[in-house]
């Protein structure tokens, strides 16, 4: 085997797609180079903003291979005299051969009566230095990325023009130490021009270190050397290394204290070749504002991760730099500067709108188109009031609870007409609550629109499961404006025929979708024989409340709108681990039997449904393969030919029958009695035993019996049995075959 390093050099690459990029580098390669018999090995990637690095081990050349090439029978090349025919003579012309150096041989081992026309053609291998440039150039063009720039490049590989992420400067391939030759020219009035890359042995180290030597070539013979030289001039090829370099060195400013990175060390591991961990003082005067703002400017926009001293306040913050940190001092004066500016910017944004109070801003969203065919906000404001008031006639809420959220839901939006927002859009929402706590509202109100735009993660202990733990009323309040929000998006937009489609989502409705599950599964906490949400009636109701203002017929929205609320209900429970056959054989149950509950009509009671149908099938996985079998004919049956009314244990003929009849009456009975406890699961599991009786009954009992009277009761057996699961589940949708 040979060492193969390529390193393809660029301007820098923005740092999310540098481990995509990375990993796609190795595959699309490893792809590649198997199919032209130069199975690759050890395949490693490794990036900087300004590399894509790939090593991997390939054989030296490719092996001899021999392709069987079949031709026609001997019956079509031959005549009757025996003499070949044009078949014959056609296929070992299409060949490159005589017609008598063709083989004869049974192309099915299984007839060797049947003999057809064989060519044995030979391919000697290549070296792997005359079949690499053709991989690099398919590989490079199979990298998929974000954006594409054209940079007036063209590889002659028969694709002519040659668009990337960002221009390559300079390519290094190397096979065992030996350059494989490689280029990329100009694009030239649409024609190939000059060589403008060619690949070669010379990498390149950091941009400015060392100081004395920076910009100067790095000759290699291997990828040990590259990473070693590189590292010697201040790259750190290796993305793991500067990992744990970024780690250590926040670790080192923060000075033993916890800190919330906010997700921002990795990315500045890809944003820099050399990293270095600087901290810069956040001045006192700004240290009064919330917290969220000083968090918004540190991180969303300067990429900078705040440090809090012990009681707690934003004192410093740290960030990284591209070098050995000895301009540091310079450097974060830089930073202090910008970060002062922006501070500066948000403590007046702040002042400013603490002169009126949110509530004098609700009518100002009249002026702020939410979409120009759903109206304002100000539109969408009264719609979320209404259907909050509705949630409330579905008695859902309390009186003092209804109010509290109709008066969040009527406030949510008013923050998009403050100067904060306007200036750290991240903030809408946030600064809305943090404005009202400041006017002295009531905590569940100020709560409910702070929060009101999540739940945006699908995972269950996502935000805001840890602000909103043991503040049940808060809860509620929460729960009622956000789905409110979320089920008047996703009518409008649905209203206007813009549903989401492969992977085009730009109003972010399935994200919509998955929190409106999330917000009655996860913060929808109901006391006892308390009313549930009924998510297929509230979306109704919220295309209702869109009156004639949708382009689409109502009942189609509303159709659509309930069947993508069931796919992202799905999308939910599946992310959290349940196999999709049980999720659909809960949430698609009512597909199948009319005794079966909507999923959507009690979100909650079809998740309990789905776990306790996992916990069950997990004990008793061949009963219920055996009864998804079992079921799936007796549907089978049941589709085509019309029951009895009920069952008449007067014409059973058989024992089976009898068997299955009192097996069913108790289960029924027992079902009756877990339903009324909520204990899905001892109801399953007494149905997992109506395996035994099930098959002896479709061993024994010949169900489409001639008596009409007779077939009609069997198949009301048949009927009862299976309403006994729809309740749960519709059982044939866990596999099983008939």
């Amino acid at each position: 085997m040979a060492e193969l390093v390529v390193e393809i050099g660029v301007e820098e690459m923005p740092a999310p797609w540098l481990p995509g990029l990375a990993r796609q580098l190795g595959s699309r390669f490893a792809e590649v180079a198997g199919k032209e018999h130069l199975a690759a090995t050890d395949v490693g990637t490794y990036w900087t903003p300004r590399r894509l690095v790939l090593r991997a081990e390939i054989p030296g050349r490719q092996p001899d291979r021999e392709e069987h090439v079949w031709g026609p029978s001997l019956k079509v090349a031959k005549d009757p005299s025996g003499k070949w025919t044009g078949a014959a003579e056609g296929f070992a012309r299409k060949n490159a051969v005589g017609v008598e150096e063709l083989q004869e041989a049974p192309r099915n081992p299984a007839r060797p009566e049947e003999t057809h026309l064989l060519f044995v053609r030979k391919t000697a291998g290549a070296d792997a230095a005359e079949v690499l440039p053709e991989l690099f150039a398919s590989t490079l063009r199979a990298l998929a990325f974000p954006k594409r720039m054209s940079w007036d490049a063209w590889i002659d590989d028969g694709r002519g023009a040659f668009p990337f992420g960002r221009p390559v400067r300079w390519f290094v391939a190397l096979l065992d130490g030996r350059v494989v030759p490689f280029a990329i020219h100009a694009l030239e009035a649409g024609a190939k021009g000059d060589v403008v890359v060619e690949s070669g042995s010379l990498s390149r180290g950091h941009r400015f270190l060392p100081r004395e030597t920076a910009g100067q070539p790095l000759s290699v013979t291997s990828f040990a050397e590259l990473r070693d030289g590189l590292r010697r001039r201040f790259v750190m090829v290796d993305p793991a290394e500067r990992q744990e370099r970024v780690e250590e060195g926040l670790r080192a400013v923060a000075s033993g204290a916890e800190v919330d990175d906010h997700g921002l060390t990795r990315e500045w591991r890809d944003l820099v070749e050399y990293p270095t961990v600087v901290a810069g003082e956040v001045p006192s005067e700004f240290r009064s504002l919330p917290i969220e703002v000083l968090e918004t400017v540190l991180t969303h926009h300067q990429k900078y991760i705040p440090l809090r001293d012990a009681d707690g306040q934003v004192a410093r913050f740290a960030a990284v730099v591209n070098g050995d940190g000895a301009s540091a001092p310079e450097i974060v004066r830089g930073m202090e500067r910008v970060v002062v500016a922006r501070l500066r910017d948000g403590a007046f944004f702040f002042g400013e709108d603490r002169k009126r109070r949110l509530a004098d801003r609700v009518e100002d969203l009249a002026g702020v188109t939410f979409h120009r065919g759903l109206g304002s906000y100000r539109d969408k404001a009264d719609r979320m009031v209404r259907l909050v008031g509705i949630m409330g006639e579905m008695g859902l809420l309390d009186a003092p609870s209804r109010a509290s959220a109709e008066q969040a839901a009527r406030l949510a939006k008013a923050d998009l007409t403050t100067l904060m927002v306007g200036e750290f859009p991240e903030l809408q929402g946030i600064m809305g609550g943090i404005y009202l706590e400041a006017e002295g509202a009531a905590v569940e109100v100020a709560t409910a629109v702070r929060w009101h735009y999540h739940p945006v993660a699908v995972e269950e202990g996502a935000a805001p499961a840890a602000a909103l733990a043991g503040r049940d009323a808060e809860t509620r309040v929460f729960a009622v404006v956000a789905l409110a929000d979320k089920l008047d998006t996703l009518a409008g937009y649905f209203g206007l025929g813009e549903r989401p489609t492969g992977s085009r989502d730009p109003f972010g409705l399935r994200r919509a979708g998955q929190g409106a599950v999330r917000v009655v599964l996860d913060f929808w906490r109901p006391g006892d024989g308390e009313p549930r949400p009924d998510l297929e009636r509230l979306a109704v109701a919220a295309v209702q409340g869109h009156g004639d203002g949708l382009k689409r017929p109502p009942d189609e929205v509303r159709s659509a709108l309930v069947q993508f609320l069931l796919e992202r209900f799905q999308y939910v429970l599946e992310s959290r681990g349940f196999p999709p056959e049980e999720v659909k054989a809960v949430l698609r149950a009512d597909e199948a039997g009319a005794t079966s509950v909507r999923a959507l009509a009690d979100p909650l009671d079809a998740a309990r449904r789905v776990a306790a149908l996992h916990r069950v099938r997990a004990d008793s996985r061949e009963d219920f393969e055996a009864l998804a079998a079992a079921f799936k004919r007796a549907k089978n049956i049941l589709s085509e030919q019309e029951p009895a009314p009920k069952v008449d244990p007067a014409l059973f003929e058989d024992d089976a029958e009898r068997d299955l009849h009192r097996a069913v009456t108790s289960a029924a009975a027992a079902a009756a009695s877990a339903n009324a406890a909520g204990d899905d699961e001892t109801h399953l599991r007494g149905l997992a035993g109506l395996r035994g009786p099930v098959d002896r009954f479709f061993d024994d009992v010949l169900v489409m019996a001639e008596d009409p009277g007779i077939r009609g009761n069997r198949l009301a057996l048949l009927r009862d049995t299976l309403s006994l699961f729809y309740r749960i589940a519709d059982i044939q949708k866990l596999g099983g075959s008939s």
